[in-house]
């Protein structure tokens, strides 16, 4: 899971850092405004994002509403030295999906992690998100920014299948096994073709997703 960790107190920052690392999170770490700026103008790639009230004299609750208009099924948790009922009800109306009041603990952020994640993947439904892109399970529409494209049933099957466990290796048996339910000893070139489909549908949208393989190894998907 991929956590956006916006927190301009250095000491701090590495601190929960190394914490969300231990507890089996990736972290890309940002201390001012313009890193948070620049990092806005990609598409949704991480699981949750950590926002820390104030970078130095800028205040952050500007860029809420770009955050969920951009990334709509990503949960955005707020850390804030001001603690008081009015500020935690305007950061929710703004976007916020959960508020913690310093100080804290690390294991309550990391609790509140956990809880925003869950609420987000119950509430997202049929929508898995990857790097830039969303499939639709139902519609099996993929989509990249504006552009979208409707995959036939075979496609949409083996990119869901890797897209629910990232990075994971499948081989060539196991994929005519669970995508066509096919015996592992199958003379067919069915994967190597549904792959080529598949890699030439995403790049058409904008995709940043790569379908990789290795010889003798399998197939994984990486953004």
């Amino acid at each position: 899971m991929r956590v956006l960790l916006v927190e301009d107190d250095n000491q701090l920052s590495v601190l929960l850092a190394d914490s969300l690392h231990k507890n089996g999170f990736a972290v890309t770490s940002i201390t001012n405004p313009g890193a948070l700026a620049a990092e806005l103008e990609e598409a949704s790639k991480y699981a949750v994002v950590v926002l820390d009230r104030l970078l130095g004299a800028f205040d952050t609750k500007e860029f809420l509403p770009a955050m969920k208009a951009r990334w709509p099924h990503t949960p955005v948790v707020i850390l804030s030295a001001v603690s008081t009922p009015s500020e935690r009800t305007d950061l929710l109306n703004l976007g916020a999906d959960d508020y913690l009041g310093k100080p804290f603990s690390t294991q309550e952020l990391l609790a509140r992690i956990r809880v925003v994640q869950r609420r987000a993947g119950s509430a997202a439904g049929p929508l898995l998100v990857l790097g830039n892109t969303t499939l639709d399970s139902i519609s099996r529409i993929a989509k990249a920014g504006r552009a979208a494209v409707t995959l036939p049933a075979k496609e949409f099957l083996l990119m869901k299948v890797l897209c629910d466990s990232p990075g994971q290796v499948w081989s060539r048996t196991e994929l005519l096994e669970k995508v066509w339910e096919m015996r592992p000893d199958s003379e067919t070139n069915v994967v190597e073709a549904t792959v080529t489909n598949l890699r030439r549908r995403l790049s058409g949208i904008g995709s940043n997703l790569q379908i990789r393989n290795m010889r003798n190894s399998g197939y994984w998907i990486e953004d």
